[in-house]
């Protein structure tokens, strides 16, 4: 059991009156321990003799007491949740356990960390309808949450990832429940129900992590111009009016996943007018408006090159197009 460390910024508290979903009895400490409410009764009897004679046997009263509750839960985190900038609606999953004596309900609140890299938004608790995946099936949690000793159920913190979030980044979000029971401090009372808080804290709270791991395409793009003839040098040609300029355009992923439908957009400049069909795309020359190179505006104005996907792997993670136009 992971004692509860507190957050700095608290966002969000959730509650629900669910029933809870059971699992194998061996994780739970309380098994085989008194349920809370049970009453023990005892009576001590005297037997005797007088001279020869056994005597009749004498009781005493009866001794009473009743098993108080012990307050005890574990909240552990799973498997981290690996995700995009972007994304809406990720989930964290954490089992909520009544580890104590008796029937408990549990206010679920969930707090980011800030030691970590971002905060996501849009948090909400949800309570798992079996199957332990985040789907349509999973129910909004907005009351205490009601858990059978020795029972558990499985939650999810629900939240959407911010666009800003980059390639190896994590945000980090606590899970806490805390009983609704109150403890007794006092005196024992023998024929009522005390209530004593037996988790790691002694507070009645306990809380475990879970992170979303961002992997994301991180792109760079680099361009450069040359110029490939003038009409008048062949070794050395100038950027005088009526030289052809080349434009070349390089787009790298550094990041951890493929970027998909990469497309590279580029104005044509003023003071100079586009060469048709002087796109290309990895070396290979394309036709305007084919299919992967479009033009806009007559004369053209912008040229689009759909440039397709841009892996992450050294050696495919880079994609080079170029045009050209001649200076008016």
């Amino acid at each position: 059991m992971k004692p509860f460390t507190g957050r700095i910024k608290r966002v969000a508290l959730a509650m629900m009156a669910l029933s809870a979903v059971g699992v194998s009895s061996s994780v739970f400490a309380a098994v085989g321990e008194t349920t809370a409410g049970i009453d023990i009764t005892n009576t001590a009897t005297v037997s005797y003799t007088v001279g020869t004679s056994a005597q009749n046997p004498v009781s005493s009263n009866v001794a009473t007491f009743r098993v108080d509750q012990k307050v005890d839960l574990t909240i552990t985190g799973g498997t981290p949740t690996t995700t995009n900038p972007g994304a809406l609606n990720q989930a964290l999953i954490y089992t909520v356990a009544n580890t104590g004596n008796g029937n408990d309900s549990y206010t679920l609140s969930v707090s980011q960390s800030a030691a970590d890299n971002f905060d996501t938004t849009g948090i909400e608790i949800y309570l798992d309808n079996g199957d332990s995946t985040f789907g349509a099936g999973d129910t909004l949690i907005s009351a205490p949450l009601p858990l059978a000793r020795d029972t558990s159920a499985v939650v999810f913190i629900v939240s959407d990832i911010p666009l800003t979030a980059t390639n190896g980044q994590t945000a980090i979000l606590t899970l806490t429940g805390t009983t609704t029971l109150t403890a007794n401090t006092g005196a024992d009372n023998p024929t009522g129900l005390d209530v004593v808080f037996a988790d790691t804290g002694n507070n009645g709270t306990e809380g475990d992590d879970n992170n979303y791991a961002i992997e994301a395409a991180t792109l760079s793009v680099v361009k450069s111009a040359s110029v490939i003839s003038d009409g008048i040098s062949v070794s050395n040609p100038k950027a005088i009016p009526g030289a052809v300029v080349q434009y070349t355009i390089v787009v790298t992923n550094t990041g951890g996943v493929q970027a998909t439908s990469v497309t590279l957009t580029d104005d044509i400049p003023s003071n100079t007018t586009y060469v048709l069909n002087s796109m290309t795309l990895g070396g290979t020359p394309l036709v305007d408006n084919g299919g992967t190179g479009t033009t806009t505006g007559a004369p053209v104005s912008q040229i689009s090159i759909n440039a397709g996907n841009v892996g992450f792997a050294p050696g495919s993670n880079s994609v080079t197009a170029t045009f050209r136009v001649t200076v008016n």
